[in-house]
């Protein structure tokens, strides 16, 4: 038997694991006394990507194939009904949950009956389109390691099928974050698919079920295939945590060692490096065999702190946090940290102001004091700027290490730390090296302004990684606080110089520096404050009205788990911190109508409205005889906060009484 599903264009309905949202499939069937029906027999699904968001399921047309067996007393003769109901959730922009009820009525004949080709040959495709067994050579198992679900597949051939971009679904749901990256790593005739895990992830079963998706590439060429896998449950293979290959180990050591190189010529990191060179050379200069101990002490803070770095990553995640390398800046308050540190070094660079060399200055003053404890420092703050950037050769480096035990993955992070302090430690340790350089002169403070340019780029792509964090709004307000940085700089450089007079110069800096700490203070406040937590009430008719005949302006969401659109409106305007704070502000009632399961007091309203499915916006004004407003579909942060506007300041006259115990947001 076959349900046919045939979806107009821009539709889709779900696979038996839907991802992120949707419903799949459901046949309830009704059979005659002695008749068993199989289980769905599932084609291969499309993954449907709506991001943040991804699902599995169908555009189209699916054929849902069940093997249906009749009983062995079944006579020639008899008439048979087969009957099915059939329920399906269907998504575009909106979905609408529909069903159907079928019924098949077929004689029991002695011999077979004449099929009409064009449906015994698409029976065929339908079968076609089912995944197909792995090779009896691949062997398969899956572990949960680090908060990561592991995918092992080998292959007994030594000349096996190299495969591209594989992508595992499991067919329960639950067990995996559907819209993370899902990275391999290759091994001896295999790959290990790592894939993320949700922070109350489903118990892995013992047997696992579910697709593999990928491209193979053999010597004929490059095919899709799609794998139904079947994997056992194992403990975390101890070999995992044996020592890599020497060659392998080696390689990847000369790789991470290579990536330092490389990054110290990264916009972020040339500009500092470059003056800490001239800086330490010089003061080895000075102090005869001196220099070499500046070297080192360099290299050491260098080399420390990345290790210090690595190891905190690491720790982080095998507490199952999904962090990478330059994971802090995935930190908002950081991020403003270091938009305002590099922006800083860049009006130093430029001569805004003189407070040493920025960061280099930074490490001249602890030097002063401190000596050989100034070099170390200043490789910590050659740290701090290169652990954010990412050269050529490190990609595989990095992902090597953080599949790798740690005390492997430290050697690979002490390779790339290595990497970064060779140049200034070769420096030092050869002063003859010097004479490659040109004669100290006036081009020294035409290099140090060109070197500001660079910087500033640093700061436009630090704009843009905060960008992404906290949207045009922490922009705009990072920007204004970048104002405020900049005045109080140039107030420092202006008044604070030695041509001033001592109580010019004390008042001016004390301002220029309380300007500075004010507004880095304000940025991170800022950049760490929680959005405002709106309650809202489940729908109810009676409250409905209620309210409205209270005046009180009511946002009713009509939303639903397995619904695309809302759980991306949820995330992108509705979750949004000026949006709930508008709520709040405004006096109005967020109420819920959760048609998950279906309700029919749910569906009376989405048909009063003229509506047949979710999501759908509606929103109500003070006055209790005007109508409401649909929203559209797809919501915006600006067209909430325009629509709140439109409504008058409320009066706490006519506030409602919500339950003192407010409930997350859906």
């Amino acid at each position: 038997m076959a349900i046919r599903l045939r979806m107009e264009k821009g539709w889709h309905t779900y696979w038996r694991n839907p991802g992120d949202a949707g419903s799949p499939t459901r046949i309830e069937w009704k059979l005659p006394e002695g008749f068993q029906a199989g289980p769905v027999q599932w084609p291969v699904p499309e993954v449907i990507s709506v991001p943040p968001l991804t699902s599995y399921g169908y555009e189209g047309e699916a054929w849902l194939l069940v093997s249906i067996t009749p009983p062995s007393t079944l006579a020639v003769g008899q008439t048979v009904a087969l009957s099915a109901n059939v329920s399906w959730v269907e998504c575009a922009q909106s979905c609408i949950p529909g069903s159907a009820n079928l019924q098949l009525i077929l004689p029991a004949t002695a011999a077979p009956v004449k099929v009409d080709s064009s449906l015994r040959a698409a029976f065929a495709q339908a079968r076609s389109a089912l995944p197909q067994p792995p090779p009896k050579t691949v062997q398969t198992s899956a572990w949960v390691e680090r908060g990561k679900l592991h995918l092992e597949l080998k292959s007994s051939e030594k000349k096996a099928a190299v495969l591209e971009e594989p992508r595992f679904l499991p067919a329960q749901e639950g067990l995996i974050v559907d819209s993370a990256a899902q990275t391999f790593r290759l091994r001896q005739f295999g790959i290990v698919l790592e894939i993320p895990q949700p922070p109350k992830a489903t118990p892995l079963p013992k047997k696992l079920e579910g697709l593999l998706l990928a491209r193979s590439t053999e010597w004929k060429g490059t095919r899709k295939i799609a794998w139904a896998l079947e994997v056992e449950k194992v403990p975390v293979p101890v070999s995992l945590r044996s020592l890599p290959a020497s060659k392998e180990l080696w390689l990847v050591l000369g790789f991470a060692f290579l990536g330092g190189l490389i990054l110290n010529l990264m916009p972020c990191v040339f500009p500092v490096l470059s003056l800490k060179v001239l800086h330490l050379v010089e003061r080895g200069r000075g102090e005869g065999g001196g220099s070499f101990q500046h070297g080192l002490a360099f290299l050491v803070g260098v080399v420390s702190s990345f290790l210090a770095l690595a190891a905190t990553l690491l720790v982080l995640r095998a507490r199952g946090a999904e962090l990478g390398w330059g994971f802090q800046l995935q930190s908002a308050p950081f991020v403003a940290f270091l938009v305002v540190l590099f922006f800083l070094v860049s009006l130093s660079l430029f001569g805004v102001f003189e407070f040493g060399a920025s960061l280099g200055g930074m490490g001249d003053i602890a030097d002063r004091v401190q000596g050989l404890w100034g070099s170390f420092g200043s490789g910590v703050l050659a740290t701090v700027v290169a652990s954010p950037c990412t050269a050529p050769f490190m990609g595989m480096a990095l992902g090597f290490a953080l599949a790798q035990p740690m005390w492997v993955a430290l050697l690979v992070f002490g390779a790339l730390g290595l990497g970064v302090a060779a140049p200034v430690f070769l420096l030092c340790t050869f002063p003859v090296l010097l004479r490659l350089l040109p004669r100290p002169g006036r081009w020294m403070e035409d290099f140090k302004q060109v070197l500001g340019f660079p910087m500033m780029a640093a700061v436009v792509w630090l704009l843009w990684v905060y960008g992404k964090l906290r949207g045009i709004d922490g922009i705009g307000s990072l920007l204004l606080a970048l104002v405020a940085v900049g005045f109080g700089a140039w107030l420092f450089g202006r008044y604070a110089n030695p041509s001033r007079m001592l109580p010019v110069r004390l008042v001016a800096g004390l301002i220029g520096v309380l300007v500075v700490g004010a507004t880095v203070g304000y940025l991170l406040r800022d950049a760490t404050a929680r959005k405002a937590e709106v309650p809202w009430i489940p729908y109810s008719a009676a409250r409905l009205s209620e309210l409205r005949a209270e005046g009180v302006p009511v946002f009713l969401d009509f939303t639903a788990s397995w619904c695309l659109t809302c759980k991306v409106n949820e995330r992108v305007a509705l979750d949004n911190r000026e949006v709930r704070k508008r709520l709040s502000d405004r006096g109005v009632v967020w109420m819920v109508a959760d048609w998950t399961n279906r309700d029919p007091a749910i569906t009376q309203a989405l048909t009063e409205l003229g509506r047949s499915g979710v999501p759908t916006y509606v929103l109500y004004g003070p006055d209790p005889q005007a109508q409401p407003k649909l929203l559209p579909e797809l919501l915006t942060p600006r067209l909430l906060l325009d629509e709140f506007d439109k409504l008058p300041n409320p009066t706490s006259a006519r506030a409602p009484a919500l339950s003192s115990s407010p409930q997350p947001g859906p």
